[in-house]
C-alpha cells in the first residue's frame, strides 16, 4: 500500500514540475519582444524546449499516477 501512495506522489510531482517549466516557456516568451530588439533569436528554442520538456512530465506524471490506482 504506501508503495502505491508513493508512485502517486512521485506522479504528482512529476506534472508540477512539468506546469512549473510550461509557465517558465510562457515567460520567456513574455520577454521575447524586449530580445528581439537586442537581436538575439535564441528564446524561441529556449521556450520550445521547456515547453516540450514540460508536456514531456506532465505526460508521464499522468501515467505514473494511473498506474498506481
Amino acid at each position: 500500500m504506501p508503495y502505491s501512495e508513493e508512485k502517486r506522489e512521485n506522479g504528482s510531482a512529476f506534472m508540477v514540475i512539468g506546469w512549473v517549466l510550461v509557465l517558465f516557456a510562457f515567460l520567456v516568451m513574455f520577454f521575447h519582444p524586449a530580445a528581439m530588439k537586442l537581436g538575439q533569436i535564441r528564446f524561441e528554442v529556449i521556450a520550445g524546449v521547456l515547453l516540450v520538456l514540460g508536456l514531456i512530465l506532465n505526460i508521464a506524471g499522468a501515467r505514473v499516477r494511473a498506474r498506481s490506482r
